[in-house]
């Protein structure tokens, strides 16, 4: 799919430059307008020779264009998303580089970006908003939550469930079979051997949990 004009909701100079970096590697060089909602400033570092970039304000009207989220943490992503609860499910776009593995059989939701070098078995399910980051391996019949964050270098085994609103740490490794619960944080490098429950923080090797997140 060819985007013309593409809406950015939210500002995070990490996640925009990651967005950039996919469409870039889909060949795909749209003009792109920033609504700057969280109040971030631009920097410099969001020009960039391909695309024009312009930041708007947050009572923008938006209407019949392209639509995805510029903020990697899960929490702001369900914000902004919520801030703009009136706008079209229809018009988020899931950004996947074009250097990803991915099986036919994977249901991927809305609003899902998937940054390179991730790899994803068959018969997995990516909830709406999703948002993967690079050189992640996901298992067969793996479920992840609406609004997770997987870091890069993720290691997700097969027949695994992560809830909604996750955050997985940098490195982390989940085996098979483990159910992690909605709102909980991985920290990095851990390896999860057990069922994590909902609204928790925890890390270590094995993965403890360590206190209630919020």
């Amino acid at each position: 799919m060819v985007i013309e004009k593409l809406i950015i909701l939210g500002f995070s100079e990490a996640t925009i430059t990651m967005l950039l970096d996919i469409l870039d590697s889909q060949g795909n060089y749209p003009e792109i307008n920033v609504v700057n909602n969280l109040d971030l400033k631009p920097t410099k570092e969001y020009e960039h020779p391909n695309f024009l970039i312009n930041i708007v304000d947050s009572d923008t009207t938006i209407k019949n264009e392209l639509i995805t989220l510029g903020v990697i943490k899960p929490h702001l992503r369900k914000k902004v998303r919520e801030t703009f609860k009136d706008l079209d499910d229809k018009s988020y776009v899931s950004l996947i580089s074009k250097n990803c593995d991915i099986s036919d059989t994977v249901d991927i939701g809305k609003g899902v970006v998937i940054n390179t070098m991730s790899c994803i078995a068959g018969h997995t399910k990516i909830g709406d908003f999703v948002f993967i980051n690079r050189n992640v391996s996901i298992g067969h019949h793996t479920v992840i939550g609406e609004y997770s964050t997987i870091n890069p270098g993720v290691n997700i085994a097969g027949n695994v469930t992560i809830g909604e609103c996750c955050q997985i740490g940098i490195g982390v490794n989940i085996i098979d079979g483990v159910k992690i619960g909605d709102n909980t944080i991985i920290g990095a490098g851990s390896l999860v051997t057990k069922d994590i429950p909902d609204n928790v923080v925890a890390y270590g090797n094995p993965c403890k949990i360590i206190r209630e997140n919020g």
